[in-house]
């Protein structure tokens, strides 16, 4: 750190200054004007300025006395006066004869103190020093003269701060919009110690007086335009705050009017007693804004003082030209006006010795964001940085309705579906209904159709049972559901489609799922409707409408040095940073692989290996990085990554830990893996713990490396773990299907049969499901060795084709179904069987039959004392009875199904014995309120006729 000399050189212009020296007024105004006007201003022009402040105040003997006293050390320099006047004029040019400009030579600092901010001194804390980045760059800002270089300026902070965050002394955060509603909530979060808000100020002067006059920071809307924020709300923000420092990189921001002291954004910010405050007096361009940043935050990483820091990064403006840098770096013209902007920056401090922070402090590793989160099943990284531009448009976009679908193509590695991600969560949080999918292995669209059509009410999913008996186009079907679920609910219907490469041709690109094609095209049909469609692939679909595709480019330098910290790796390297970046062409899953594998490489192999990568195509990095860390792992940790592909789906730790039970520690095996970016880890809020996955192309590349196939004992194991996951925690249909699937590959196919019928079967019928039960559950367990379960299977087909009305093949099915349950005496089933048989009967018209058929049932229940199928065949016989308008002997049915059913309270039979009430109009006839009154009544009458002594 720089030694400064505890004593200041403090200059007290006198109040009459401007009166006794009034050219220097005018010659302030018109360098002022210079400056607005873009037009060239020399260092001969504010030599000539700064040596007349220099003779005003006249203070030539106590220079060089505090010079004296200083010795080698920097000499602090302080302007102090309450005088506003007299603050607007330009200090930071102050000339010496000797020493030149005080305001940039490396001797000294230079800042400003107004008597009327004294506080006293403020609590430091301990570090780490946490640093914001806040940017707001509008879309509506002049293409020409408005736009700053954002993404240059992030860079330059962030590659200047990457050796004090990686060694822990810095936390640094930069939002992806500009809103100042994102800027309240990072100060009351993140709770940063150093803000950089950089964009767009304005000082507005009033045309009256300088009572009016205010300085505003241009924000960002919630539609990406211009939202400017007075002073006074953006001070407002900084109320008990941990900030102890703003840099406002925006033009004009340290103007202000000559006769208030907490007017413009600088001195607002100065008034609410920050202790310290840097804006810019005038506008500043972007090479002059980016060298500044650079320099500024290169001297904060070193824990030099604020002063230090700046006059260091007023200097670093005047950088020559052929080391230009910044979007108009190439202009040479605007490069040069640049270099007289250095004393355009401005200093406000009321305690200039008082550190951002205390630096001793023990310093951790940099957190890694290895966590992942779910959108309805897609993996998303947990925090989201980069691709700031697209995520601004297209967010803008599909608030304001001017987009219905988009499809992100790229590379691998290139986050498309972190873009598009972020975008449906962007959504979600403002109420849209989202739903997601990913094309990737593990993922099944009939679990996602099904849990469609789950999310449909009641009635519509009534309704939508009707539509599947007659509608069979898969394009049709597709339709109706996504317009019964936009029509629940007023908000638009969110659909993200992932990983859609996995589905396409090689060669046509064409999707090769035909049902997924159908629902994509009947998501289009529905766009005026509220249905917005994203999708992501490596590669365009032919029919997709151009105009809605978004082939995504390479990361930006500044995201790909995001990358670097989120996944805790970040180096002092600037040039080995840029290489890495260059050779992988911005690839994010490439840096993640190699960054994992160079932990285990000296420099020299790290070299080597870099070259070999720069060598290759960009589709082969990722997997020759991948490769090498594999190289790199230990046996043991090889064999957990084979097993974990057991598991399509993220798993507690516990089930990883089965797996690998005959291993040495799986608990740090896992740990390591997960520290190497080989394994996912994802926390799931529902049930409070972190899940573990291996990624798709992990698991090829193990197997490849390994060249033998799984064990069988490791399929088994994940069938007994994921068995006991439904047993004790986790009885959703999604987890009955991934059991069943692990069943099956587990050789348990008897099993797996018996489980189906059990648990899946049963809910897919409910949920009106009858052809995907018919074309891929029912058909292999039809054929199942157990006799028992192929009866009962063949009783279930032949059920599902009396719910399609197809009422000859169901015959056939049940009847089969029978012999096979007749022959091995399964009492119940065989009851089961001749009630669906009579329900063939009834909906042909032959009720005399299936009133033979329901007997046969009901004779049979008894029997087996089978309380809830006599209930069942009693309310069949009941609608028998009625059809054949006998209407004594049907009450007579449902009055006994009623009376078996209220002890033991079976709620199925009661609530349909509620609607039948309702339906057939027994409440309003005996003068009773709804629900099962009715039926109390009537068994009330029956009992009190039975109990009656007979007539003599």
């Amino acid at each position: 750190m720089t030694q400064v000399c505890k004593t200041a050189f403090v200059i007290e212009p006198p109040d009459d200054l401007l009166q006794q020296y009034p050219q220097l007024k005018r010659a302030a105004h018109e360098l002022a004007l210079s400056y607005a006007h873009c037009e060239l201003v020399t260092d001969d022009r504010l030599k000539a300025i700064g040596s007349q402040l220099w003779q005003a105040i006249n203070s030539a003997e106590g220079f060089q006395q505090s010079l004296e006293y200083a010795g080698n050390k920097v000499l602090p320099i302080v302007v102090k006066s309450a005088d506003p006047a007299i603050q607007n004029l330009p200090w930071e040019i102050l000339h010496h004869p000797q020493h030149g400009f005080l305001g940039r030579e490396t001797a000294f600092t230079f800042s400003r103190h107004v008597p009327q901010a004294d506080t006293e001194p403020e609590e430091v804390n301990a570090g780490p020093l946490r640093v914001l980045l806040f940017t707001s760059l509008p879309d509506d800002l002049n293409p020409e003269r408005g736009r700053l270089a954002v993404e240059e300026e992030q860079e330059a902070v962030l590659e200047a701060l990457m050796p004090a965050i990686a060694s822990g002394q810095v936390l640094f955060e930069a939002p992806n919009d500009g809103r100042f509603e994102t800027l309240q909530q990072q100060l009351k979060t993140f709770k940063p110690h150093l803000v950089f808000l950089s964009g767009h100020g304005k000082f507005i002067q009033s045309a009256i007086d300088d009572q009016g006059s205010r300085g505003c920071f241009i924000f960002e809307d919630d539609w990406g335009f211009s939202e400017a924020i007075e002073e006074e709300t953006l001070a407002s923000a900084f109320h008990g705050c941990a900030v102890r420092g703003v840099v406002l990189s925006a033009c004009e921001s340290g103007k202000a009017a000559s006769d208030a002291l907490n007017n413009g954004l600088a001195r607002r910010l100065m008034a609410a007693h920050l202790p310290f405050v840097i804006g810019m007096r005038e506008s500043v361009m972007d090479r002059a804004g980016i060298l500044f940043a650079r320099a500024f935050c290169d001297a904060i990483a070193l824990r030099e003082r604020v002063d230090v820091a700046l006059q260091a990064a007023r200097k670093a403006i005047i950088t020559p030209i052929k080391n230009s840098i910044g979007k108009d770096g190439d202009k040479s013209e605007l490069a040069e006006l640049s270099l007289g902007q250095w004393c355009l920056p401005t200093l406000y401090c009321a305690h200039l010795e008082a550190p951002l922070i205390h630096w001793q402090f023990e310093a951790q590793p940099p957190h890694q964001y290895r966590l992942q989160t779910k959108l309805e099943g897609v993996p998303l990284p947990e925090k989201f940085r980069g691709r700031r531009r697209e995520l601004r448009k297209f967010m803008g976009q599909l608030r304001q309705g001017k987009r219905s679908q988009l499809l992100f193509t790229g590379p691998g590695g290139q986050g498309k579906t972190a873009l598009a991600g972020k975008l449906a969560l962007e959504c979600q949080q403002a109420g849209w209904q989202v739903v997601a999918w990913s094309a990737k292995e593990g993922q099944h669209w009939d679990d996602f159709y099904l849990d469609l059509r789950l999310k449909l009410n009641k009635e519509n999913r009534d309704w939508f049972k009707d539509v599947c008996e007659v509608v069979k186009d898969p394009e049709q079907l597709s339709f109706k559901l996504l317009d019964a679920l936009c029509a629940q609910r007023t908000e638009k219907l969110l659909i993200l489609l992932d990983n859609l490469e996995s589905l396409q041709n090689e060669q046509s690109r064409a999707l090769q799922d035909k049902t997924v094609e159908a629902f994509i095209r009947a998501a289009q049909r529905l766009a005026d409707k509220g249905v917005v469609l994203l999708a992501t692939s490596r590669w365009l679909l032919p029919e997709w409408p151009e105009d809605h595709h978004w082939p995504l480019d390479h990361l930006s330098y500044g995201d790909f040095l995001q990358l670097f910290v989120l996944q805790g790796q970040p180096t002092s390297d600037y040039s080995k940073l840029r290489k890495i970046y260059r050779v992988l062409n911005g690839n994010g899953r490439g840096l993640q692989y190699f960054s994992a594998a160079a932990k285990s490489m000296n420099l020299e192999e790290e070299t080597q290996f870099l070259q070999a990568l720069s060598q290759a195509e960009s589709d082969v990095q990722t997997d020759m990085a991948l490769q090498q860390l594999l190289h790199q792992r230990s046996d043991e940790q090889r064999q957990l990554l084979q097993r974990m592909q057991v598991f399509e789906e993220p798993v507690p730790i516990e089930g990883v830990i089965k797996l690998g039970a005959d291993l040495t520690d799986p608990e740090s095996l896992l740990a390591e893996l997960v520290n190497f970016s080989l394994v996912e880890q994802s926390h799931n809020p529902h049930w409070l713990a972190n899940e573990y996955h291996c990624p798709e192309l992990v698991v090829k590349a193990v197997n490849d490396h390994l060249g033998t196939p799984i064990e069988d004992a490791s399929w088994l194991l994940a069938a007994e773990y994921l068995g006991y996951l439904f047993k004790n925690e986790r009885s959703n249909l999604s987890m009955a299907q991934s059991l069943h699937r692990a069943m099956m590959r587990a050789k348990q196919k008897e099993l797996a049969h018996r489980f189906a019928m059990d648990t899946i079967v049963g809910r897919l019928n409910n949920a009106g499901l009858y052809r995907t039960l018919l074309e891929e559950w029912l058909p292999p367990i039809c054929e199942a060795e157990n006799a028992h379960i192929r009866g009962e299977a063949l009783g279930q087909t032949g059920k599902q084709y009396l719910h399609l009305g197809d009422y000859e093949t169901a015959l056939s099915y049940l009847k089969q179904s029978l012999a096979i349950l007749q022959e091995i005496g399964d009492r119940s089933g065989e009851g089961t069987t001749l009630n669906n048989i009579s329900q063939i009967y009834d909906a042909k018209g032959d009720y005399e039959a299936a009133l033979s058929y329901l007997k046969q049932s009901l004779t049979i229940r008894q029997e087996i004392g089978d309380v809830a199928g006599l209930c069942t065949v009693l309310f069949n016989m009941g609608h028998i009875h009625l059809q054949n308008e006998q209407g004594s002997e049907a009450l007579n049915a449902w009055l006994s199904a009623y009376r078996l059913a209220k002890p033991i309270q079976l709620a199925q039979v009661l609530e349909a014995l509620a609607r039948l009430a309702e339906g057939l109009g027994l409440n309003e006839h005996l003068g009773v309120k709804g629900g099962l009154s009715a039926w109390e009544v009537l068994l009330e009458q029956q009992e009190q006729r039975a109990q009656a002594p007979e007539p003599r």
